[in-house]
């Protein structure tokens, strides 16, 4: 896996993986609500890292400050924002794993009951699919 050029995408990379693997120790103690949020986290940093990556250096500030409010945490809207900076197209079975955990949102943080295991470990398993390919990008 190469690293990103830009300090400021790897920042974003770096968030992405940490959240992921904090995801899987999550799901592992059983405390699957948790890892979807993380693990729904890590899409999101892998997204800002991928538009960071895409974009001149002299846009990096200005795009990062865009990433504040309800739009930075939408999925539709950060790759919409990839492709729009030069982004390639996402593969057909990535576009199937953004599907699966597009049920993600920051309100998970304030869901009392417990996301079920086998939908908790999908969610994952979509997760890490993108977080691969997002990788792949870079």
């Amino acid at each position: 896996m190469a690293k990103p050029s830009s300090s400021d995408s790897r920042l974003f990379h770096r968030c992405a993986r940490q959240r992921y693997d904090e995801a899987k120790v999550l799901f592992e103690a059983e405390r699957n609500t948790g890892a979807v949020y993380l693990a729904g986290y890590s899409i999101e940093c892998i997204l800002k890292s991928l538009i960071l990556a895409a974009s001149p250096p002299v846009k990096r500030t200005g795009i990062i400050k865009t990433f504040r409010g309800v739009k930075a945490h939408d999925y539709d809207w950060l790759r919409s924002y990839y492709l729009k900076k030069g982004g390639a197209q996402f593969p057909r079975d990535v576009t199937r794993h953004f599907a699966s955990v597009n049920v993600w949102s920051t309100e998970l943080r304030y869901l009392p009951r417990e996301v079920r295991a086998h939908e908790a470990q999908e969610f994952l398993k979509s997760a890490l699919a993108i977080l691969r390919w997002g990788e792949g990008r870079l």
